[in-house]
């Protein structure tokens, strides 16, 4: 982790000059103070400005860690969740599309480079169909209106996922309202390329997600 020594200076500049001031007050008040009651009330003063530091320092070191802790535990829920919708939207495509192949990376990695007249060819739209649609759009515009107030993704991954979600959101207009069959074929092109740019960008949340696709994740949600 790179350190930014300008703002470490700046950070640092108010503690160092409360220890300075407390040093110049009890050397002062041992050597010059006039009597006792005076030197006494100035080294309590010095003392108060060399513990300062101290205080605000743990302070800082205990909202360190807290904060840090915070933040690796929404990072944990997050990846968790985006597991999730991604699982659930993968697994609602393959359905739409009469995908019956075993669900692992090989077979996964081969679907999502299909182009428009294969998908054109094997896509069913059903209602049920466009209820998983609706709850994987909410689930990934919640999850991303959440990282808009913690900042846990980075912005190339908002990115993808925010192209995602406005293609789920393109493809059930057209869904119920037009119902090109092309058209949709297009929307759904383009979630797929944005699931292997999730997967290509973050191989740490590829591996996340190739242990979500097991045989008793896909059989749990095909019941759904």
């Amino acid at each position: 982790m790179k350190i930014n020594i300008r703002n470490f200076l700046l950070k640092s500049l108010p503690y160092l000059m409360s220890i300075a001031g407390g040093i110049i007050l009890y050397t002062g008040a041992i050597d010059n103070a006039p009597n006792d009651n005076l030197r006494d009330l100035i080294i309590n003063v010095s003392a108060s400005l060399l513990s300062i530091p101290l205080v605000f320092l743990l302070y800082d070191y205990t909202n360190s860690r807290v904060s840090n802790q915070m933040k690796k535990s929404i990072a944990n829920s997050m990846s968790d969740k985006l597991n999730d919708v991604l699982v659930n939207t993968i697994l609602m495509l393959r359905d739409a599309m009469g995908v019956r192949n075993k669900l692992d990376t090989e077979n996964l990695n081969r679907m999502l480079v299909w182009r428009v007249p294969e998908i054109s060819r094997r896509l069913n739209i059903t209602p049920r169909f466009l209820d998983k649609l609706h709850t994987c759009h909410n689930d990934l515009d919640t999850l991303l209106f959440r990282n808009s107030q913690t900042n846990t993704l980075t912005p190339d991954q908002t990115q993808i996922l925010s192209s995602m979600a406005r293609n789920m959101a393109h493809l059930i207009n057209e869904s119920k309202f037009h119902k090109n069959r092309r058209v949709s074929a297009k929307y759904i092109e383009n979630i797929m390329s944005q699931i292997l740019d999730w997967l290509d960008a973050d191989s740490v949340a590829a591996l996340n997600l190739a242990k979500h696709l097991s045989p008793d994740v896909s059989e749990k949600n095909n019941k759904k």
